[in-house]
């Protein structure tokens, strides 16, 4: 770690510390471990985790544990309102401080540095998005486009998945018109992207999608008019990906046939989006 002698002395501490629980030593790990939990009770102490996170000089386990321990200090501290919330809360300006460098991260080419900081960024989206965190749709958009970075549009798909499966009525509306040309370019562009990032991308349609189909009820013209206009390209999408040979021996084809089905399920579902689903499969035979 050539790069220690720029840290100071609290962030030497902590990438010590983080290093002796992971020491062979049960005596060592205890008391990294409870100097951490004594630590995480200080201002400052969710900022030095991100950091960790976001030093790609440092090792890349010490990295992942840091964003671990980050998604559950967010968890205790972020918001007071949640039932497991201990004292103190995350000062505003730390919070900034974590959310910048945590989306910094999340086109590194470690995919459990990926996972773990998309995990942290759906943690605190959960609470600030859209209303304290504008900037995070569009700077996944950003991502999720730059066909040069493709780490960062898996990051951006890693994390857009986590935030769809916890996604309300009152953003899936913006969200829907925005993201869905992306999400349909990655599927229809095989020779672009990989399965697992076509894969994620089609768990994410289904995960928006079944929230429409749950506003239907109440929300039949307006989500009518959402949807329709799409309808078309992603049931052509559906049925190219599900007329192919299958490939037993590859579990990633599996998955994408299995996400594909599950938004063609929709199509059957006791909601009014069902007619325009009928209707269109109807208009292509």
């Amino acid at each position: 770690m050539s790069n220690m002698v720029n840290l100071d002395q609290d962030q030497q501490w902590l990438i010590n510390c983080l290093s002796a629980t992971l020491d062979t030593s049960q005596q060592v790990r205890s008391f990294a471990e409870a100097s951490l939990n004594q630590a995480s009770l200080q201002h400052g102490f969710g900022s030095a985790l991100a950091k960790v996170a976001a030093n790609r000089e440092l090792l890349m386990g010490l990295r992942q544990l840091a964003a671990v321990l980050l998604k559950q200090f967010i968890k205790k501290h972020w918001h007071e309102d949640e039932d497991n919330f201990e004292h103190p809360i995350v000062a505003s300006d730390e919070k900034e401080v974590i959310r910048r460098l945590l989306l910094l991260c999340l086109d590194d080419s470690h995919r459990k540095i990926c996972t773990a900081v998309s995990m942290a960024v759906a943690s605190i989206a959960h609470y600030d998005w859209p209303e304290d965190w504008p900037e995070l749709l569009p700077f996944l958009m950003k991502l999720i486009k730059d066909q040069a970075n493709m780490s960062g549009v898996l990051g951006a798909l890693r994390c857009l998945a986590l935030l769809s499966a916890d996604i309300d009525d009152k953003a899936v509306p913006s969200l829907v018109p925005i993201l869905f040309p992306c999400l349909l370019l990655i599927v229809s562009s095989p020779q672009i992207y990989d399965i697992s990032m076509r894969t994620k991308a089609l768990s994410i349609v289904y995960s928006c999608t079944s929230m429409l189909s749950t506003m239907s009820g109440a929300y039949k013209a307006e989500t009518s008019t959402l949807i329709s206009p799409m309808l078309q390209a992603w049931m052509q999408q559906f049925s190219a990906v599900l007329s192919q040979a299958v490939q037993p021996e590859d579990p990633d084809d599996w998955s994408m046939r299995m996400e594909c089905m599950n938004n063609h399920r929709l199509k059957v579902s006791k909601t009014p989006l069902k007619d325009d689903m009928i209707l269109m499969e109807r208009r292509e035979v």
